[in-house]
């Protein structure tokens, strides 16, 4: 599974940054134009280089998935007036737990050994490291 990046930008240079996306989209939409039609797109058009036209299409897809999936992050962030810090946090929290339970089962077969009336105290010394400072 890939790693998940957590980058803060500035509203303005997040616009930028897709805009930046979006033109590099366009550029290879309109390379797979040309290679699947024939014709030059517009007078700016250079086209970009690839094996064929299936290729082109792949990347094009590619630009338009990340541009999609940033616009759907910041309006997200935007719909929920969410502090980046708190999502941060409350990501972390999440990892946490996911930790917690990675921890459970891989010790699980040992912790099944013991007599009942100790098991919550051995599932009680693997808890999370997170806590909260109030």
């Amino acid at each position: 599974m890939p790693e998940n990046y957590f980058i803060r930008f500035s509203s303005m240079d997040l616009g930028q940054l897709i805009d930046g996306l979006c033109v590099r989209e366009k550029s290879w939409r309109d390379t797979v134009t040309y290679l699947r039609e024939g014709y030059i797109p517009d007078d700016s058009f250079v086209c970009e280089e690839c094996k064929n036209k299936n290729e082109a299409k792949s990347i094009a897809d590619h630009y338009k998935r990340l541009i999609d999936d940033l616009q759907r992050q910041r309006k997200k962030q935007d719909d929920n007036g969410l502090n980046p810090e708190k999502q941060l946090y409350l990501d972390g929290k999440s990892d946490g737990q996911l930790n917690l339970i990675t921890r459970i089962e891989s010790n699980w077969p040992k912790i099944q050994q013991f007599p009942a009336v100790r098991i919550r105290s051995e599932l009680m010394s693997l808890t999370d490291e997170i806590c909260d400072d109030d």
